[in-house]
């Protein structure tokens, strides 16, 4: 059954922006309604239940989720898995464990998802060994194993080894050089030399430079420690495959499980993107009930913009198995049937609905008949396609299905027309099916003013405005207001007359007192819709005024209350200490004078404290502060409960509140000449891209004592990306200071791995 007519794709494609990975995603864009009571159940439930999370605890986590299928078939089959297939397995397996404790501890009503949580195998231990052996940029750990790591030292001896003798030559041969710096060709080391002298050492050529005035040349002293350090990074790669190769055979007895999981994981990331759904829409799930009514209170169509959307009612007995809906063009007769069908779909997959009360039977079928360019996937549908749809419906509709046909019997002579929806309502209605019908024919009203069980309803015309309200109005008929609308686009007064004349002369008598009856009727309705609404908006306002009076008394009431106590208590603890002094002054055993100024310092220190604190609980972003620890100020980009995030010289910090004192903005000061540097003055980060290892590690030596010194937190080392001789120098050196509590490459924002971010241990 195609439900594009009925905007049903769209829904889904809404629903899916909010999963959390690609196969959760996949599974909304395919999910079909389904006809079977016990299914609908059990989606329903599922879906209430992920409402009920997002409400109390919020999202499942679906942290580093993503559709690893691949990996566990290669693992499965003895394939050996590459770095990032094993560190997706990895993620996955402790986004498992996070998911499966989201659950356990969330005081929720857990009946129906229970099944989907509990059925998770996860396996942590398989994420640890994975994690000892491969950090989270993808670099394969020294401590992966033994070999790997003397193999590693073997690598850097080598590449020292190299530097030192390429130094060494260099400088011996500097004139017949036409570059002070070594080169990297084929994956050696040479270096540049004049063309007139590219045969004075032997060795091998690895071509020439663009003007072919200079040579590589890799010489005669480089041949071996190039083979060795080629070597050995053949061997690196090879350690690597090994131990690639472990870590995979170690995934393969679970790779069913978390195949298992993984589809499971989906699943329930799809229950919570429809609760999201629901959320946003203020929507909820629909009661299935065992009759044929259908009662869905304050409906809202979902893709309607909700500032110009209109809620309204719809309530179809039992006693009705028809439901007749008139109206003028555009007045939103067709979105009234799509609203009963979509709603009844979504229903069925366990999407809510965006209704404040939503009960409907299971039918066996829903039928669909609209063709109107109010959609923007549906074309106009002739008169044959809507015959061949209306044979289809007439043949296999049952008691249990619900059959939805816009301008009915349109499309052909009027007379014709009429005639043949009089034919086909009955035969619907003698085989007991719901069928709602939208249409414009005065007959098709006649018909059902005269039938008990048709229920007739229209929408709205404000007749001041001259233009549709959108409001669906239960046991009225509707008018087209088609002279009206015309008058209202200026056509020839003398047509409008004309063709008033020729409609009194057509209608007889009773129709035409029908007619005015209608609208009389209808007046009636909108002026109580109106002052209903007055009445609302006032009730609303008077809500407002007095609850915002209440919030003022209260916040005025507590800023008095908590403003007294401070200042009682500093007054009270300054009387204290003051009363201490003078007890002491006029004691015989006077304290020295000293001692006196020390108690008087204190008090003074205590009384600026109580100051700095109190004003801490009011702060604010864009505030400025200052760390207790360095006296390092900066402003606050961020509140987190009782974490703060500053920015201090350009670098975030999180920070907790008890940390931080309150200072003053800084104002703009004259540059001065400053021939010596403060401790505090010790930059957050030191830069030593283009220097040599040898250059280099001094320079982060003599900056991590002044961090010290400084008693500075953390500290950032920038030694870019190069072929990582530097970067792994740096860490070593790292490695062996026991002043320091960790290391890591940076991470998003912080230079990724052409950086390390150094956490000193704490000094105080």
């Amino acid at each position: 059954m195609n439900w594009d007519v009925l905007e049903y794709p769209l829904i889904l494609e809404e629903i899916s922006r909010y999963t959390q990975f690609s196969l959760s995603r996949e599974l909304i864009l395919s999910l079909n309604p389904q006809f079977k009571p016990l299914w609908v159940t059990r989606e329903n439930h599922r879906t209430h239940e992920a409402m009920e999370f997002l409400r109390i605890v919020g999202s499942c986590p679906m942290s580093g989720m993503k559709d690893i299928t691949t990996p566990l078939e290669k693992a499965s089959k003895d394939i050996t898995l590459g770095v990032e297939e094993l560190m997706d397995v990895a993620v996955f397996g402790r986004g498992l464990a996070l998911a499966k404790s989201f659950y356990q501890k969330a005081e929720v009503k857990k009946e129906y998802l229970a099944d989907l949580f509990t059925s998770i195998q996860e396996n942590t231990r398989i994420s640890i060994e994975i994690e000892k052996c491969i950090s989270p940029s993808l670099e394969v750990l020294d401590s992966a194993s033994s070999t790997l790591k003397s193999i590693r030292q073997r690598y850097r001896k080598a590449l020292s080894d190299r530097d030192v003798v390429t130094q060494r030559f260099m400088h011996q041969n500097a004139s017949k050089l036409s570059d002070s710096i070594s080169a990297i060709r084929n994956d050696r080391v040479v270096v540049l030399v004049k063309s007139s002298e590219k045969n004075s050492f032997g060795g091998l050529i690895h071509g020439e430079s663009a003007s072919g005035l200079s040579t590589y040349v890799e010489p005669p002293v480089l041949l071996d420690l190039n083979n060795k350090v080629s070597l050995l990074l053949e061997e690196e790669k090879e350690e690597i495959i090994r131990i690639c190769k472990e870590l995979s055979q170690m995934i393969k007895p679970i790779a069913e499980d978390y195949l298992n999981a993984l589809e499971t994981m989906a699943l329930i990331d799809s229950y919570f993107a429809r609760a999201r759904f629901g959320e946003i829409h203020q929507g909820r799930v629909i009661e299935l009930i065992e009759d044929s009514s259908i009662y869905f209170k304050n409906a809202r169509h979902p893709l309607i913009d909700p500032k110009f959307v209109v809620a309204n009612t719809y309530h179809l007995e039992s006693s009705h198995p028809i439901l007749l809906i008139t109206g003028p063009n555009t007045g939103g007769k067709t979105v009234s049937l799509k609203i009963l069908g979509l709603f009844c779909l979504m229903g069925y997959s366990g999407i809510p609905v965006c209704a404040d009360e939503a009960h409907c039977p299971m039918f066996d079928q829903i039928f669909v008949d609209i063709g109107d360019d109010q959609s923007i996937v549906q074309s106009l549908s002739t008169f044959s396609a809507h015959l061949s749809k209306l044979s289809t419906i007439c043949d296999h509709a049952t008691s249990k299905s619900l059959v939805l046909l816009d301008e009915l019997g349109g499309g052909t002579d009027p007379q014709e027309g009429e005639s043949l929806a009089i034919a086909v309502l009955d035969f619907l209605k003698e085989k007991g099916v719901k069928v709602v019908a939208t249409t414009h024919y005065s007959k098709l009203k006649e018909y059902a003013l005269k039938s008990n069980d048709v229920l007739m309803a229209s929408v709205q015309f404000d007749m001041e405005a001259m233009k549709p309200t959108f409001k669906y109005l239960e046991g009225i008929a509707g008018q087209s207001y088609a002279f009206e609308i015309a008058a209202r686009f200026n056509l020839n007064p003398r047509i409008l007359e004309k063709a008033n004349q020729l409609k009194i002369e057509a209608k007889s008598e009773q129709a035409l007192l029908q007619e005015k009856l209608e609208r009389k009727m209808i007046e009636l309705k909108q002026f109580e819709d109106t002052l209903l609404s007055q009445e609302s908006e006032l009730n609303e306002l008077r809500e407002k005024l007095y609850k915002q009076e209440e919030e003022f008394n209260r916040d005025k009431e507590n800023r008095l209350s908590k403003a007294k106590e401070e200042i009682d208590a500093l007054i009270e603890a300054a009387q204290e200490e003051a009363q201490e002094i003078l007890d002491e002054m006029r004691a015989h055993k006077q304290a020295p004078i000293h001692e006196l100024i020390t108690k008087k310092q204190h008090l003074d220190s205590k009384r600026l404290k109580v100051k700095e604190d109190v004003s801490l609980e009011n702060i604010e972003v864009g505030d400025w502060v200052k760390l207790k620890s360095t006296n390092q100020q900066g402003q606050v980009l961020q509140l987190k409960k009782k974490q703060v995030v500053v920015n201090i010289n350009g670098i975030r910090m999180e920070v907790s509140l008890s940390q931080l004192l309150r200072a003053e903005a800084p104002k703009a000061q004259k540059q001065v000449s400053i021939k010596h540097e403060s401790i505090a003055s010790v930059p957050l980060e030191l830069n030593v891209i283009g220097y040599r290892v040898e250059e280099a590690l001094p320079l982060v030596s003599r900056y991590i004592d002044d961090c010290l010194r400084a008693k500075m937190p953390f500290a950032r080392i920038i030694h870019g990306h190069g072929t990582g001789a530097l970067r792994q120098a740096v860490h070593t050196l790292l490695a062996k200071q026991d002043r320091i509590e960790s290391y890591r490459l940076g991470g998003q924002g912080e230079g990724g791995v052409g950086a390390t971010v150094v956490t000193f241990k704490s000094q105080l």
